[in-house]
């Protein structure tokens, strides 16, 4: 069918590109009304009509050449964008990435891009802030396995990427121009807000000065979702020119932008103060701005009331690599020690983040070793060098390990409950959450504001992939039928944080034997197993009830079967539950069980 198309503008090609008056609308008109009512051939010959005014605006009212090639890319372009959006494209086949199809996108979207021109940039945006939906309603389940197959974030960034190649004229200004429409301050999601956060992803790797300086300007005017992308847009292209902005940002009211602002400081630091890779002593003000950066960091660490923005303050340090962070990360840890509250472990983490900054194997639990330790020794360490691959180590290297870096955890499977008691309000009365005490908001709006905070504050390749269940159990990413372990970076935080958790919605009973099943079989079966090497060691159960079908009901049976279980795999269950107490006891048990820890927000 394509090659009788191309067929037929191939032999009208003289005419074509004939310098003719009014270059070829009323041409491709007639060939239009005259063709027989394929598809094919009407969308090439529409493309004709649509492509007339770009070429009218590059040439004015003089005759032009026009390559009939163009036309037919326009056609291709628009006929996969629209099939696209009404969910007729899958980019999946046989439960992975079907790479192909993706190759065949980034052509289509290259060949766009290479007219570098204002129409044309209009055209691939519409691809930069797509939002395919799902014929009729939708539950959570089905939402998840509609945006699998679609890989909405997969084609939002490969038009980002050839956006930032067009530098015709205008085609900054008018993407600029978006992060001002009216409708990006409204409450509930409009395409005004998809729009801009596009924009945000553009400019996030666009090299010129007026990119970044918006972006600097987007990350203070914006309503706070959209500065969220603006801070993290900065952090992917993060430079030691941003970092003063960034010290600033650590003071804002908004937890995710404190956590943004904190990973990106460590990533535009690390180039210049990074000691294990062997270079020569920073100029004086690189230094001057490593220690402010460090002592802004260490103020976040010890004391926000967050504690995803205390994890990320204290990695950003840590990613740094260089002496002087040591002290300030046991100061952090003495921190979190003296607190009543510790939901999610932090003090874990920051035992870990030492262990592998110094080498040292010490016993949890107390700060007296590790300040021992630096009183000690601290005036005479040395940080390692990175050693290359096959290089053995010094003999006297005392602190081989330096920086083998993690956080609690970097494999990590999140359960979540969104079963229809999660539309039910809520107003919080204390204030281990980001939410304010006295809000009131429902379960699932709790659920989904925690969880963005916990994955923007998790470094750039930590694990981790999420079961959502109800009635039914579905996960976020599979590969060949298997739970797969997603490696967090840009891409992930953007489809998690931009699609798939705002897609939720709660609905139906509370199967969660199911979700554990399934979230268990994925951490292996001990030692032999051989996909226990890919499994997750750490899992958050966050519901707000006891189980209400599925197989197993009965909560003590279901603790039970858990331990049975999870006594090969040896995985860490934290629970964090919500509601009536009386209902969500059992997962106070089960995290106690099985070597987690529980929270209960009220």
């Amino acid at each position: 069918m394509r090659r009788t198309c191309v067929g037929h503008v191939n032999r009208t090609k003289n005419r074509l590109t004939r310098p003719v008056p009014g270059p070829y609308r009323r041409y491709a008109a007639r060939m239009l009304a005259a063709s027989r009512p394929h598809r094919a051939v009407r969308l090439l010959f529409t493309g004709l009509l649509a492509l007339s005014p770009t070429l009218r605006a590059q040439g004015g009212d003089e005759t032009v050449e026009e390559d009939p090639t163009q036309a037919i890319d326009i056609a291709n372009y628009r006929s996969w964008l629209e099939d696209y959006k009404k969910g007729a494209v899958r980019l999946v086949k046989n439960d992975r990435t079907d790479e192909e199809a993706i190759t065949r996108i980034d052509e289509l979207m290259g060949k766009v891009a290479k007219w570098n021109t204002l129409p044309a940039a209009k055209m691939l945006f519409d691809a930069a802030s797509v939002d395919p939906k799902p014929m009729g309603s939708s539950s959570s389940t089905e939402l998840i396995d509609f945006y699998r197959e679609l890989q909405p974030w997969k084609v939002h960034g490969l038009a980002a990427k050839h956006l930032r190649t067009m530098t015709g004229e205008g085609v900054l200004a008018w993407l600029i121009s978006k992060l001002s429409a009216p409708g990006i301050r409204a409450v509930k999601k409009n395409q005004d807000q998809l729009d801009a956060a596009a924009v945000l992803r553009v400019l996030a790797g666009h090299k010129s000065l007026e990119a970044r300086a918006e972006l600097m300007r987007a990350c203070g005017a914006m309503p706070t979702e959209l500065r969220v992308r603006a801070v993290n847009a900065m952090a992917a292209e993060a430079t030691v020119e941003l970092v003063p902005t960034l010290i600033d940002l650590l003071r804002d009211k908004e937890p995710n932008v404190r956590i943004a602002a904190c990973n990106a400081i460590g990533t535009a630091m690390q180039p210049h103060v990074d000691e294990s890779l062997g270079k020569e002593p920073a100029p004086a003000d690189i230094l001057a701005l490593r220690d402010k950066a460090i002592k802004q960091l260490s103020r976040v660490a010890a004391r926000d009331k967050i504690w995803q923005a205390r994890s990320a303050a204290a990695y950003g340090m840590a990613i740094m690599k260089c002496k002087p962070v040591i002290p300030e990360i046991i100061k952090a840890l003495d921190a979190e020690l003296r607190r009543k509250k510790d939901p999610w472990a932090m003090d874990v983490r920051l035992h870990k983040l030492l262990e592998g900054l110094t080498g040292q194997t010490v016993v949890r639990g107390s700060i007296k070793p590790w300040k021992q330790f630096w009183k000690r020794e601290g005036s005479t360490f040395k940080v390692a060098k990175e050693r290359k691959a096959g290089e053995e180590p010094e003999q006297a290297d005392r602190y081989e390990k330096f920086f083998d870096l993690e956080i609690e955890s970097d494999r990590v499977l999140f359960v979540l409950d969104f079963s229809g008691s999660m539309t039910e309000t809520i107003t919080l009365e204390s204030g281990e959450t980001g939410a304010s005490v006295k809000d009131t908001l429902t379960k699932a709006e709790l659920v989904v504001r925690e969880l963005k905070k916990m994955i923007m504050g998790f470094p750039d390749g930590a694990l981790l992939n999420i079961v959502v269940f109800s009635d039914d159990v579905r996960i976020w990413r599979t590969e060949s039928g298997r739970p797969a372990l997603i490696r967090v970076d840009d891409e992930a935080r953007d489809d998690l944080l931009g699609n798939f958790l705002d897609a939720l919605r709660p609905a139906g009973p509370t199967n969660l034997h199911d979700a554990l099943n399934l979230a268990l079989d994925f951490g292996g079966r001990g030692t032999q197993d051989r996909y226990y090497a890919a499994g997750f060691d750490t899992l958050y159960i966050i519901s707000d009830g006891a189980p209400s079908a599925g197989p197993v009901t009965d909560k003590a049976e279901l603790r039970r079967l858990v331990r049975e279980c999870n006594n090969l795999r040896k995985i860490t269950i934290n629970c964090v539950t919500m509601g009536q107490q009386n209902d969500t006891e059992f997962l106070r048990e089960m995290a106690e069980e099985n070597g987690g820890r529980h929270i209960h927000i009220e």
